[in-house]
């Protein structure tokens, strides 16, 4: 083990290595900075470890400890191992990877507003947020309507707060383990975080949290009208190897501010995608919606973003809920869609139908590829067959039905180089029934159509209770009450199935999906809805059995695509045309314009009259020999 420090409180840094915890101290050494932003007493060492808040204290605490940089350079993983002591009350804290880029390698922690809200510039952090009391006023900033245990936590990345849960189990009143490894990957990391016995986020993909040189700081508040008592001990930190630097996306702008209104309720575009031969591990959808001042429309509506196929067909990826009149940030992992993310390509982005006063929504979408190896798990497994199953509006109909109708049982003829399958389904109630009731639901998977008495059963309710942590809150409206599979200002989540331990490739699959009819006994009978109250319900649904083969995409994606071409220049002699991608020149791999400079002055200084450039149109490689100096190109990698 390589130790990085030893001398601190409380800490103990170590390089790719098990840390054991060192004896704390009662005196910070000048890499360690304790900050009183409040009142109160401020921060304070004891032989239990770190003092952040103390709960007799005076309200309006805020304190923070942060540690000198211990580490140089992005990791590739980086462990955080502590025990942490938070008793109920408010407000909370949090744990912060500062980026020395932004904040400095040494010195105080940064002044925060609000410790539970920890967005800093390209940082991450996890907060820990021990006040959301109850309140019923259904428009209230509060929206614990329910009641629920105060015992939340949330993640955060540049600046945006990104998901927010209420832990399963109890850790408020004794001491509690505590654990955050953050482990980069393809287009981002995945973020892991436990406390005591509770699995809060489990490899939680984060989008563009790249690996970044940090260091360690920690930080909480109280209320004025609550407080709470929060102490932190061996904290212990743990270092991979060295993080290489990824190469940048290749990125694709599908609609740029586009503003709907009754006359113009979508909008269509025509993209020319990556070929599906290309090494991206990860595609990343950025979808937005925009302050559209007085053209705003202020309901939540049905949205989504489709693919429209060769024959029409219409494929929503990412249906999504506008919110009440509050801009909205996703970035939604849609890697399982490649198949239908390459060549010529036709999207739609709609939202909603008609409009209160003629007023719409203003939106983005755009993609960003990421390189690399496609996995599933641990595996190198690309999505290659896309098999729709259920697609559409189900109604309820009458008590007989109850959407039966619409789920027609679904063959699939499996071939035999599918290694892994998943089902991907979203859905949302709506009406008054259909989107304020949990709805029962099991996939019946059978891996042969003909052995039906195999089948494996995969039960599930269309319900979302957490609609009152959304980040997108406080909103207009009722924001915050649970409803069937979807939640105002948030992207509809899907449910995946996997049939992977189950598939048996060469054989037609049988799928069916039963829904359960509505359950009102625990209604007062008085409060029971009427058969037409139920009647009304619908069900929007998207479902779609992905295939995943051996990873087979092995061209080293190139980014640098030619927008234009100046006639009679030494690119338009060479063939080159608009919509190629520049690959390398003179053997040099080209991720940037800045980068091809050094290549051309490289060439120009050896004496090269005429170099070598490696150009992809569509999936076709073309070889090319050009003359040094200027190319005669607009270069763009947006």
């Amino acid at each position: 083990m390589k130790r990085l420090l030893c001398a601190l409180p409380c800490l103990l840094v170590a390089e790719a290595a098990s840390a054991q915890v060192e004896p704390a101290a009662t005196q910070a050494p000048p890499s360690v900075h304790l900050t009183r932003f409040g009142a109160g007493p401020g921060p304070a060492i004891s032989e239990d470890g770190y003092r952040l808040l103390d709960r007799a204290g005076t309200r309006l605490q805020s304190n923070a400890v942060a540690f000198d940089r211990q580490a140089e350079g992005a990791r590739a993983t980086t462990r955080l191992r502590a025990r942490l002591r938070v008793l109920a009350g408010g407000d909370g804290g949090a744990f912060l990877f500062l980026n020395t880029a932004e904040y400095g390698a040494r010195g105080p922690a940064p002044f925060l507003a609000s410790w539970v809200e920890p967005n800093l510039r390209r940082s991450f952090a996890v907060a820990i947020d021990v006040h959301n009391p109850l309140i019923e006023e259904p428009f209230g900033e509060w929206g614990n309507y329910q009641g629920l245990p105060e015992r939340e936590v949330s993640l955060h990345w540049d600046g945006r707060e990104l998901v927010k849960r209420t832990v399963a189990q109890e850790f408020r009143g004794d001491w509690a383990e505590l654990e955050i490894d953050l482990r980069a990957v393809c287009g981002g990391s995945e973020v892991s975080v436990r406390i005591g016995e509770s699995a809060v986020y489990e490899r939680h993909f984060v989008s563009e949290l790249l690996p970044y040189e940090s260091r360690l700081a920690f930080g909480a508040g109280t209320r004025e009208e609550v407080a709470t008592q929060l102490d932190v001990a061996e904290v212990a930190l743990e270092y991979g190897p060295p993080a290489d630097a990824p190469r940048p996306p290749l990125h694709v702008e599908l609609f740029n501010h586009v503003l709907t209104d009754n006359s113009t309720t979508s909008y269509q575009t025509e993209v020319d995608l990556p070929p599906a031969d290309w090494a991206f591990g990860r595609i990343v959808l950025t979808l937005e919606i925009h302050d559209a001042g007085d053209d705003w429309d202020e309901w939540d509506r049905n949205g989504h973003l489709s693919i429209i196929a060769a024959d029409g067909s219409k494929w929503d990826i990412v249906p999504f809920i506008t919110s009440y009149r509050t801009e909205c940030h996703w970035m939604v992992d849609v890697s399982h869609f490649r198949p239908w993310l390459s060549g010529r390509t036709r999207f739609e982005i709609a939202a909603g139908t008609t409009f209160y006063k003629n007023r719409g929504y203003m939106m983005s979408a755009a993609l960003d590829y990421h390189h690399g190896v496609s996995l599933l798990g641990e595996r190198e497994l690309e999505p290659y067959r896309i098999e729709p199953l259920w697609v559409g509006t189900a109604r309820h109909g009458s008590a007989d039905d109850h959407f039966s109708s619409f789920f027609t049982p679904v063959e699939v003829s499996v071939p035999e180089e599918a290694a892994a399958a998943r089902v991907f389904t979203t859905t949302t109630g709506h009406s008054q029934v259909g989107e304020f009731t949990p709805s029962a639901r099991t996939l019946v998977f059978s891996p042969d159509r003909d052995a039906p008495a195999i089948e494996e059963r995969f039960a599930d309710t269309l319900w979302r209770a957490d609609c009152f942590l959304n980040p997108n809150r406080p909103q207009f409206g009722t924001w915050k009450y649970s409803r069937a599979g979807w939640a105002p200002g948030d992207v509809v989540h899907p449910w995946w199935v996997d049939l992977t331990p189950h598939l048996q490739p060469g054989r037609t699959a049988l799928f069916r999906y039963l829904p359960e009819p509505y359950d009102f006994s625990a209604h007062p009978e008085g409060e029971r809805p009427s058969p037409d109250q139920v009647g009304q319900a619908s069900h929007v649904v998207r479902s779609y059995l992905i295939l995943y083969r051996p990873s087979a995409a092995t061209v080293p994606a190139p980014v640098l695509r030619v927008t234009a071409v100046t006639g009679g220049s030494s690119a338009a002699q060479a063939g080159i045309q608009a919509g190629d991608y520049l690959a390398s020149y003179a053997g040099v791999l080209l991720d940037s314009v800045a980068e091809l400079g050094a290549a051309k002055q490289a060439a120009t200084e050896a004496g090269e009259e005429r170099v070598a450039v490696v150009v992809y149109r569509g999936s076709e490689r073309l070889e090319l020999e050009i003359a040094t100096g200027q190319l005669g190109v607009n270069l763009s990698t947006r």
